[in-house]
């Protein structure tokens, strides 16, 4: 037999050890019933706000929601709890005027939770609803409302809807 004949054959000659190599049952089933959307965290809510994240069996996404109910506009611009939305694939805020005056909603955008640039503004005319998606990414995302007379205050009722795909 040749000199590399018999390294092959050592190499392949491996003794026999009867340790099982895989992982408990239980541990990797807890890692796979584990959402994938469980990293997507969630802001602090002022009073009238809600959140839910949704995850269906099979699905490939992961679905999140923040709603803001009963938003009053006043004469300064107020803004709503950032979002921060570097994980995720799509976002929109859904605003709808519950009142009879128009408001002035911008969509805000940040490095840094802290220094806020417009990114852009829509006008809600009373008993409208529209559908705002920024045009920019940064890190953190938020709405800014105010009424547009100051003497004509309005409520909204605010959404933040976003998946993220994996």
């Amino acid at each position: 037999m040749s000199r590399t004949a018999k390294q092959s054959k050592k190499r392949t000659k491996q003794p026999t050890k009867y340790v099982s190599r895989r992982r408990s049952r239980h541990s990797c089933r807890a890692k796979l019933l584990k959402p994938p959307c469980s990293r997507i965290t969630r802001p602090r809510f002022k009073q009238g706000a809600s959140s839910r994240s949704t995850k269906l069996p099979g699905a490939i996404h992961c679905f999140t929601e923040h709603t803001y109910v009963g938003a009053e506009t006043s004469s300064s611009m107020d803004s709503l709890p950032a979002q921060d939305t570097s994980s995720l694939s799509m976002y929109t805020y859904g605003v709808v005027n519950r009142g009879k005056h128009p408001a002035l909603v911008q969509i805000q955008i940040s490095p840094n939770a802290v220094d806020y640039a417009v990114d852009s503004q829509e006008v809600v005319a009373g008993g409208q609803t529209k559908a705002l998606v920024p045009l920019r990414f940064l890190h953190y995302t938020r709405l800014a409302i105010r009424s547009v007379e100051p003497d004509q205050p309005t409520r909204l009722d605010v959404y933040f809807q976003a998946q993220r795909m994996p």
